[in-house]
């Protein structure tokens, strides 16, 4: 985004022992990387994460300020947006350039319907991004950007004071960095046909996903759902079985790289995403898939 509006682009990390993370950053293809250390940012607090994030976009003054659409960052994001007085565009799966205008798409109505936003005013302008919707891979490596560490300033204590983090289970890997997901839907027609998908992941080294109707019946843990009450993901690869594709589940995966979609109804909506249609018995594809990726390993 920062190359098509020929911006500078500059990663901010806050925290305490943040030299890590600044390291690996500074090998991608950015500009520069703002570190902020110190005590008091080793928990997450919003008052503190806003008060030192105002005084450096204040001095900065960026073109975008991007957001993850994440507990923590819808946290924190709106607290920002007032502190700066600038509105905030939440939640956003696509963007795109006209003429000098950025445009950013977020969904809303349960993601049935897509929202364009034309960003007008002064910069800087800020927006969360949800988690897959961009694909991570396609940053750039190779590059050595400048570390800059700023002196955290959070003049007032806190309102807040962290007790205890409870995270929630997750499934066997995190769907939204995962390359290559195998997801699963009520094709399966039962529980125990999952053991299909479990198979073909294990073989080819991907993770399992599902849809909605999936989940809702008890097959599998609720992390493990695709789509817009689910996660939204990007792998380089997404094979879609049984699955026909409602529109809830289709916003959470069509921006992955390749589709590769199983169905044996050929009007199923999952084949006007997919770049692969295979029409056919899941249940004869699938075995057929997963010996063929068997064979490749020990070849």
């Amino acid at each position: 985004m920062g190359r098509d509006f020929a911006q500078p682009v500059t990663a901010v990390v806050l925290g305490s022992g943040t030299a890590a993370l600044a390291d690996e950053l500074k090998t991608r293809k950015i500009e520069r990387v703002i570190t902020v250390e110190d005590a008091q940012l080793a928990e997450y607090n919003p008052d503190s994460y806003v008060q030192v994030l105002k005084a450096i976009l204040e001095k900065e003054r960026p073109f975008l300020v991007v957001i993850g659409h994440t507990t923590q960052g819808m946290d924190f994001a709106p607290r920002l947006s007032v502190a700066l007085r600038k509105p905030l565009i939440a939640g956003c799966v696509e963007y795109e350039k006209q003429g000098d205008r950025l445009i950013l798409t977020r969904q809303i109505f349960n993601a049935k319907m897509n929202m364009k936003t034309i960003l007008r005013g002064e910069p800087p302008y800020l927006a969360t991004a949800s988690p897959g919707a961009f694909p991570g891979d396609e940053l750039e490596i190779g590059g050595n950007a400048e570390v800059v560490s700023v002196p955290a300033e959070i003049p007032t204590a806190s309102r807040r004071k962290m007790i205890e983090r409870v995270e929630a289970p997750k499934g066997k890997a995190d769907l939204t960095a995962a390359p290559i997901i195998v997801s699963g839907g009520r094709g399966l027609k039962e529980k125990q046909n999952f053991n299909l998908i479990f198979e073909l992941a294990e073989a080819m080294g991907a993770s399992v996903g599902a849809s909605r109707p999936v989940v809702d019946s008890e097959w599998l843990p609720r992390e493990y759902q695709i789509g817009s009450s689910g996660q939204t993901v990007s792998p380089r690869l997404y094979i879609a079985v049984g699955i026909s594709g409602a529109i809830q589940h289709l916003v959470g995966m069509q921006t992955s790289r390749c589709i590769v979609a199983i169905n044996k109804d050929a009007e199923a909506p999952i084949f006007k995403v997919a770049h692969y249609g295979i029409v056919d018995d899941l249940f004869k594809v699938v075995p057929a898939l997963t010996k063929i990726f068997k064979d490749l390993k020990h070849s």
